[in-house]
């Protein structure tokens, strides 16, 4: 039963994620949000899914390369593909993240609690940050859904010798996508602050300013993997 709390509460902090990016307006906002989201992702990445991967299955890391240098093919002919390639890999590893859950974690204690809601909440503002070729109800629509994946893979067993390759070729597919898109958001900010053009001057955004926000990002993920 305590299992299924932490479930409970790994969904509710990445609908919230979701919901803050939707109701956030403002487009300066929005621009920030997006990098805390990218520079959490690619943190946990590095720090929990590449690792929860490859734990006994030293072939994850061939898929890993494989996965990335799919993306970085795939970008010469669509930039469409890979955010929604990186969209299903988040959805793959909340189902594995809820397989994991109920196997693996013990009952929900409120140092937990507080991971959950840090590792979880810039997820959701990542699968909306993902999406923005779609209109902002079909964005919070598809968050939703994909955080409604961990309980199903709370509930449905299914074995580690699939979820570790798939989690393994989605950590290199989502590593190459929002690490170029981090890439792209910031070097946009740069040409303008070099510039001075009316962009930078008017809302204050440059390169130290989203950089900093993505290592925030970063920094919230290594908290919250060492607490969840």
């Amino acid at each position: 039963m305590e299992n299924y709390l932490v479930v409970a509460a790994f969904v509710i902090a990445e609908l919230l994620g979701a919901l803050i990016y939707f109701k956030t307006e403002d487009s300066v906002k929005r621009t920030l949000l997006t990098c805390l989201g990218l520079g959490f992702a690619i943190a946990v990445v590095l720090l929990d899914i590449i690792p929860d991967a490859t734990e006994d299955f030293s072939a994850g890391y061939w898929l890993v390369v494989i996965g990335f240098i799919a993306m970085f093919v795939a970008g010469f002919y669509t930039k469409s593909v890979g955010k929604y390639s990186a969209v299903l890999g988040l959805a793959i590893h909340n189902i594995a993240e809820g397989v994991i859950i109920t196997t693996e974690f013990g009952p929900i204690s409120p140092i937990l609690a507080v991971g959950a809601i840090l590792h979880k909440l810039p997820e959701g503002m990542v699968s909306f940050s993902l999406l923005d070729e779609l209109e902002d109800k079909t964005r919070f629509a598809i968050a939703a859904l994909i955080a409604l994946l961990i309980p199903v893979g709370a509930i449905i067993p299914i074995s580690e010798s699939i979820t570790k390759p798939l989690m393994a070729l989605s950590a290199g597919v989502i590593l190459y996508v929002v690490g170029s898109l981090l890439i792209t958001i910031i070097s946009k900010y740069y040409v303008t602050e070099i510039d001075r053009g009316k962009l930078s001057k008017k809302h204050n955004l440059n390169i130290t300013t989203l950089s900093s926000v993505a290592v925030f990002g970063a920094v919230i993920a290594w908290i919250s993997c060492l607490m969840a």
